[in-house]
C-alpha cells in the first residue's frame, strides 16, 4: 500500500483573478505534515505551483489513474474555485480566463465534473481531496455526500471509501488570511 499526494497551489493568475500569496505557503506546509513520519508518512508529495489546465488535469489523472485499489490517495486544491449560472464548479488555473468579472471561459479551468470522474474510474478506493477554494462545496452536488458537524475518526479512514473536505459550502466563500497557513 502506497500514500500518495498530490498538492496544487495556484497563487498567481494571468487574467483578471486577485492573486493568492498563501497558496504557495499552504503546500508547502501541507507537504512537511504529509512527509512526517509520525503524523502523515506519505511515501510520496508532489507539489504543484500555478499550473496550467493541462498541468493541472495531466498530474490528477495520473495520481488517479496510475494507483493500486489499497493505495491511500490525498489530493489537495488551494486556489480560486468558480461556479457557473448552472451551479457547476470549476477549478481556476493560472491561465484560466475570465469573459467579464462573473464569467470565465470554461474551457480554460478544470471542471469538476472532470476531478469526479477521474475519482470514480480510479483502482484506488481510498481516496482524500481536500479543497480550500471557494464553493468547494459544490463539488459533493450530484454525488453522494453526507455533512457532519462532529469531531471525525481518522482510525475510520482505514478502510476503503472516499473523504471529501471543502472550505465552504456550495454558496459561500473562502478567504485567505494575510501571513497565515492552512
Amino acid at each position: 500500500m502506497a500514500k500518495i499526494a498530490l498538492l496544487i497551489g495556484v497563487s498567481d493568475y494571468q487574467s483578471g483573478f486577485n492573486s493568492l500569496p498563501g497558496t504557495q505557503t499552504d503546500i508547502r506546509e501541507m507537504q512537511r505534515v504529509l512527509q512526517h513520519p509520525q503524523m502523515g508518512g506519505f511515501d510520496e508529495v508532489d507539489l504543484l505551483p500555478n499550473p496550467d489546465k493541462s498541468g493541472m488535469e495531466l498530474a490528477i489523472e495520473k495520481l488517479l489513474a496510475d494507483r493500486q485499489r489499497d493505495d491511500l490517495v490525498l489530493l489537495y486544491f488551494s486556489g480560486h474555485g468558480f461556479k457557473d449560472d448552472d451551479g457547476s464548479l470549476y477549478f481556476v488555473t493560472r491561465t484560466t480566463e475570465q469573459r467579464s468579472p462573473h464569467q470565465i471561459y470554461q474551457s480554460t479551468a478544470v471542471p469538476a465534473s472532470v476531478l469526479q470522474n477521474w475519482m470514480s474510474r480510479s483502482p484506488c478506493k481510498r481516496q482524500v481531496l481536500v479543497l480550500d477554494c471557494c464553493f468547494s462545496g459544490a463539488f459533493a452536488e450530484g454525488m453522494k455526500a453526507k455533512s457532519i458537524n462532529q469531531p471525525v475518526e481518522i482510525a475510520a479512514f482505514g478502510g476503503e471509501g472516499r473523504a471529501v473536505l471543502t472550505s465552504s459550502t456550495a454558496t459561500q466563500v473562502s478567504f485567505e488570511q494575510q501571513e497565515a497557513a492552512v
